[in-house]
């Protein structure tokens, strides 16, 4: 799925102080799988942190899933910040709504989870943990259980490098993402920006067959922002690095109820899609 996104400078406000900011031209990317944005040296990061993301799989007709929240909100609250969480809808039965209440679906996490082989394995819920792989193939697993292992070998690790995302919303939600190389890295990388939803009431089915008509779903994705596999950083990944680019969103749904929203923004290698680190920030 391609968007329209705009990238201007966040610094070039400060190049003259005889030049003001609404005369800076801006320029109109369509980002696509391998198209870059527009970057410039940033400041750096102030918090090198390594985080993980989880990305699990789920539906409103899968009975185990409400054990799967569960089990991954103490995990999140547990990481305090350091894992960060999105329930991803695919096109799949499990996913059809019950009774007259929205679908949580997306065409984003469909391709996901075709890509990852979640939709052809058809077992709900599964997960991944930045993207990783166990030597057969991807780290699927059902995440009512293994969260910490597989979170620990992650966030133990010395960070790569740094990630910082903000958000603000008028017309348009502006996200300034901000990266910082911590160690030097020769492989081409990616920023993927998307954003979810949390508070959501719709229906879920539970581990003994009922509905909850009242179930509140978090952490929903929505939409991803830039093309599902992101779009190119332009660095040479050398250590000490500094990059900023600055995002301008303007394809969202006016129904979604922003103050209940998080924008997402991850690095990943671009060959093996795995993902490097991760941030997430309110929509201010």
């Amino acid at each position: 799925m391609k968007q329209i996104i705009t990238t201007i400078s966040l610094f070039a406000c400060l190049a003259t102080l005889l030049v003001s900011c609404d005369k800076i031209p801006q320029e109109e990317y369509v980002v696509f799988s391998g198209a870059a944005g527009q970057w410039f040296d940033g400041t750096g990061v102030n918090d090198h942190s390594q985080r993980a993301l989880i990305e699990k799989y789920t539906g409103v007709r899968c009975m185990n899933c409400p054990n799967a929240d569960i089990a991954i909100a103490a995990a999140t609250e547990q990481y305090n910040g350091q894992l960060i969480a999105v329930a991803i809808h695919d096109s799949s039965t499990f996913t059809r709504p019950i009774g007259d209440t929205p679908r949580l679906s997306t065409d984003d996490g469909d391709a996901w989870s075709k890509f990852f082989g979640v939709f052809a394995a058809g077992e709900y819920p599964t997960a991944l943990i930045n993207r990783s792989t166990n030597g057969s193939g991807w780290d699927l697993f059902t995440p009512t259980s293994g969260i910490n292992g597989r979170a620990d070998d992650i966030i133990s690790q010395q960070a790569q490098v740094a990630i910082a995302v903000d958000a603000n919303a008028g017309d348009k939600i502006t996200i300034n993402v901000n990266l910082e190389f911590l160690q030097n890295i020769s492989d081409q990388l990616t920023v993927t920006l998307f954003i979810m939803e949390d508070q959501l009431q719709v229906t879920q089915r539970q581990p003994d067959g009922s509905d909850d008509n009242n179930y509140i779903h978090n952490h929903v994705l929505r939409d991803v922002i830039t093309d599902i596999w992101g779009a190119d950083i332009d660095c040479t990944g050398q250590t000490g690095e500094k990059r900023v680019a600055q995002f301008i969103y303007d394809n969202y749904n006016k129904d979604w109820n922003l103050h209940n929203c998080h924008i997402v923004a991850f690095i990943s290698n671009k060959e093996s899609r795995q993902i490097l680190n991760v941030a997430e920030c309110e929509i201010q």
